[in-house]
């Protein structure tokens, strides 16, 4: 099972509001299922046609501030920057009702 992350009111309402926005949990949750993924390869796969790589690019930086995800590998010239989900990362997603990646199938 994940680590419990810090249970202070202030950790959880900094959880909420950082996954109130559906371009962060899109990007979170895709990043779970690809391993490593950039925030220029998650523009192409996120539904919405209308955001913009720098949209993306900040919401993964909030998630990387937060601790929900982490840089994955050194900067890629055609990627952009990797990002992996991290044990808190995993742990919002299954708060969020999201299977665990091992259970899965």
């Amino acid at each position: 099972m994940f680590p419990f992350p810090d249970k202070t009111p202030e950790f959880e309402y900094r959880l909420v509001r950082v996954l109130e926005h559906p371009v962060r949990i899109g990007f979170l949750k895709l990043t779970r299922e690809c391993e490593t993924l950039s925030p220029a390869e998650a523009l192409e796969r996120l539904q919405e046609s209308n955001l913009l790589l720098s949209t993306v690019t900040y919401h993964a930086r909030v998630l990387d501030y937060y601790g929900l995800v982490e840089g994955a590998s050194q900067l890629d010239p055609d990627r952009g920057a990797p990002f992996r989900v991290t044990p808190q990362g995993e742990f919002a997603l299954a708060a969020l009702g999201y299977a665990p990646r091992e259970e899965r199938g």
